[in-house]
């Protein structure tokens, strides 16, 4: 039964996005505009286990490549994600592929347009469910009887938008995704129930100094951030501190929509260098403490890797923006 209660959960939000907690360590999935925003080639791997304590947990794993290109006069952006729902019996595989055009309008303001084209696929494993004409009354084992049987497969295109500025130390942007709202039904179906809805993400931040050293160098930076995502009647708010020491980072976020009917909290700590950056999250849900529910939080893993040094990308060493 817990193997068609997760399906039947992730059918009622199958046409809303996975969430993560760690917007920037992976920008391209918030904002397509800010591929190659900050210069270098990198490399992201992403691993996201959601309730954890629920057998057949979601889980999500992703990865991309960004780089900004001198003579396109922007960056250009990869990126790919396999999303698991109940152990695998609903799979979302996307793969995107973006440019966004970076406009130095002075030395302090630049700002970045992006367009982005994906190609998705949703697989709904119908030999995996468990029916309730499956279930052996009086003892719960599994038997045959169901008709179900084989694979369906949803193959759509889809298309989104960005827009970012970048103005001394703030940022900030805003995106559309699933311009067209594709439809992703597995089954067949044709309503406006199937179509995959319009997200709109809003985010803003600034990177202040705290204390520099001689030279300059910034060596503690607070970073505030806010995050707004609607989807169709899903809405999700974002915000946080983040403190930055040397190589160490470590924030807070809360997170949760504008009638307060849910609420998580969402601790993170990472550690990077010029060739790498590693960071951990954890998102504990904010419940009653007389109500006895399983581990309903998520674990978030992210590694970036980077291959060139900031200094071949002398333009884009003035853009302050979030690096992990």
């Amino acid at each position: 039964m817990g193997a068609v209660l997760m399906f039947c959960s992730g059918m009622t939000a199958g046409a809303q996005d996975a969430a993560f907690s760690q917007f920037y360590a992976n920008a391209l999935y918030m904002n397509p505009a800010l591929a190659g925003i900050e210069g270098p080639v990198k490399l992201y791997i992403g691993y996201r286990n959601q309730w954890p304590g629920v057998t057949d947990s979601y889980v999500t794993y992703h990865a991309s490549y960004e780089q900004h290109i001198e003579w396109l006069h922007g960056g250009v952006g990869l990126h790919m994600m396999n999303d698991r729902q109940a152990g695998g019996l609903y799979n979302t595989l996307s793969l995107d592929a973006m440019y966004a055009y970076h406009l130095k309008v002075s030395h302090a303001l630049t700002l970045s347009g992006a367009l982005q084209a994906t190609l998705g696929q949703r697989v709904l494993k119908s030999s995996s469910l468990v029916m309730p004409d499956m279930i052996q009354p009086g003892t719960g084992n599994i038997i045959g009887g169901s008709e179900i049987s084989g694979d369906y497969r949803r193959l759509y295109p889809d298309f989104s938008l960005g827009f970012a500025g970048f103005f001394r130390n703030y940022f900030g942007g805003i995106a559309v995704h699933h311009l067209h709202g594709p439809r992703v039904s597995v089954t067949g179906g044709e309503t406006d129930s199937t179509r995959l809805g319009r997200k709109f993400t809003l985010h803003a931040g600034a990177l202040i100094p705290i204390y520099e050293r001689r030279l300059g160098r910034e060596v503690l930076q607070l970073s505030p951030h806010l995050v707004f995502i609607q989807q169709q009647s899903y809405q999700q708010l974002n915000y946080g501190f983040e403190v930055l020491y040397r190589n160490l980072i470590g924030g807070i976020w809360g997170r949760h929509d504008l009638f307060l009917s849910y609420g998580t909290l969402i601790f993170s700590a990472g550690y990077g260098t010029d060739q790498f950056r590693f960071r951990y999250s954890y998102d504990s849900k904010l419940i009653l403490p007389d109500i006895n529910i399983p581990n309903m939080g998520a674990h978030e893993l992210s590694l970036v890797i980077i291959f060139e040094s900031l200094d071949k990308s002398k333009k884009h060493r003035a853009i302050k923006c979030p690096e992990i």
